[in-house]
């Protein structure tokens, strides 16, 4: 089994009711793997820091800022309020559980959850974005509940936004 969804398992163990997001969420709903050095999750409720502390969740100072750790080592973002701008409790309303081993669940967010919150991100930054809605594109674009997405969009441009650029990944990867 692959590392970061051993983590995965063990943080859902350690914390309760986690979604992951980012490439940990990206591997649960599609099974592709990228490399990634940290765990991104939401939580409906924020964690008290000393529960955290008392499960061994350290603080580490890193490039002048604090970054917490599980205590294996692996950094964690815990997401409280939203992710890239969708609300928590839509974000743990649209969660999938995902079986990882017999009889074993992890919570992963929703599909359309990851693909808008992946286009909001790469129209910031380039990078690791542009890869996972491409890995979107290829392993779930029929799984897609497109009423589901729209709702979660700002927009109806930025909907169509969205849905245009899943259309044309998808169509070039059919030609392929």
């Amino acid at each position: 089994m692959h590392p970061l969804i051993q983590e995965a398992m063990r943080i859902t163990e350690d914390l309760g009711d986690v979604v992951f997001i980012g490439a940990v969420g990206i591997f649960l709903q599609t099974k592709a793997t990228r490399e990634s050095q940290d765990l991104d999750f939401a939580v409906a409720k924020e964690l008290p820091a000393e529960l955290l502390d008392e499960k061994r969740y350290f603080v580490r100072k890193v490039k002048g800022k604090e970054a917490r750790y599980t205590p294996r080592g692996y950094k964690i973002d815990i997401y409280t309020r939203d992710v890239s701008g969708i609300p928590i409790d839509r974000v743990v309303a649209t969660a999938k559980d995902i079986e990882v081993r017999k009889g074993v669940t992890v919570k992963a967010a929703g599909v359309e959850v990851l693909v808008v919150s992946k286009f909001r991100a790469a129209a910031k930054r380039r990078g690791t974005d542009d890869v996972d809605i491409r890995t979107l594109v290829q392993r779930k674009y029929n799984a897609i509940d497109w009423d589901v997405l729209k709702s979660l969009t700002d927009s109806e441009i930025e909907y169509q936004r969205i849905r245009n650029q899943m259309d044309a990944l998808h169509r070039m990867q059919l030609k392929f």
